[in-house]
């Protein structure tokens, strides 16, 4: 289990981590505490109800992953759910990349996948002030499967751990010290490079894809990632489109 008070040693004092070994969701969790203060950071060793996009479970094994939620209350320029979700991605690639060889893609908005397969899901969420129409704060949440573990029949053939991967075994609390270094940077310094780095590794760019909506399915081709990370689609009748949310499918 990771331990907080081994971990506040390694990361920016910034940060104040509290560990649990076990919680339904550390997004539910830190969402109904956002009194707290800013870089509170809530780690489980399992989540019994761990949450990923549109509603669907993140399946959260003891022992074996980061189950990860942060808290921030932004007042620069890493304002808006894109950019911090572009943030946490790429804190997560540098992380995995330092600690094991690994140069994992970003599959927009918030996958992060290694030979097609995925080990590493992000999930921000906002809490707007009572009656106001500001950000009141930011939960930052990021699952990564790191070791290897029996995956669940729905979710074999597109889920993976890092370890999978690799002879490389190390202590989850090592990732998850570079992921903070990493993120804590980016957000205090807005670092202009980012921007850069995520496009250079989009596994969607340059390629067709289909996005995914509750009433309609459509093609198009992924042609930009823009400075807000939105998605630049040419769609097929020669229009663009913007996306800002939504989901999408790639033939890998």
């Amino acid at each position: 289990m990771i331990r907080a008070m081994q971990l506040q040693k390694e990361i920016p004092s910034f940060y104040h981590v509290h560990c649990f070994e076990q919680l339904g969701s550390t997004n539910t969790w830190l969402m109904e505490h956002t009194d707290m203060e800013e870089g509170t950071v809530i780690i489980a060793d399992e989540q019994t109800g761990g949450k990923g996009r549109n509603g669907r479970h993140y399946h959260s094994p003891k022992g074996s992953g980061i189950y990860l939620s942060l808290l921030l209350k932004p007042d620069g320029a890493l304002h808006d759910v894109l950019s911090l979700t572009a943030a946490t991605a790429v804190a997560c690639l540098k992380a995995i990349e330092e600690v094991y060889g690994l140069a994992c893609s970003i599959k927009w908005l918030n996958d992060i996948l290694y030979e097609g397969k995925k080990i590493s899901g992000i999930l921000c969420e906002g809490k707007m002030m009572a009656g106001k129409d500001v950000m009141q704060a930011m939960v930052v949440g990021i699952g990564i499967n790191v070791h290897s573990f029996e995956k669940p029949e729905e979710i074999a053939g597109i889920a993976a751990s890092v370890e999978d991967f690799t002879d490389i075994q190390k202590p989850r609390q090592l990732l998850v010290a570079r992921f903070l270094t990493y993120f804590y940077d980016l957000y205090m310094s807005d670092d202009s490079s980012m921007h850069a780095f995520y496009k250079s590794h989009s596994l969607v760019l340059d390629k067709v894809i289909t996005v995914i909506r509750e009433d309609e399915r459509y093609m198009g081709y992924a042609q930009d990632i823009d400075e807000q990370y939105r998605l630049v689609l040419r769609r097929e009748d020669g229009t663009y489109e913007s996306l800002s949310s939504g989901e999408i499918s790639i033939r890998l």
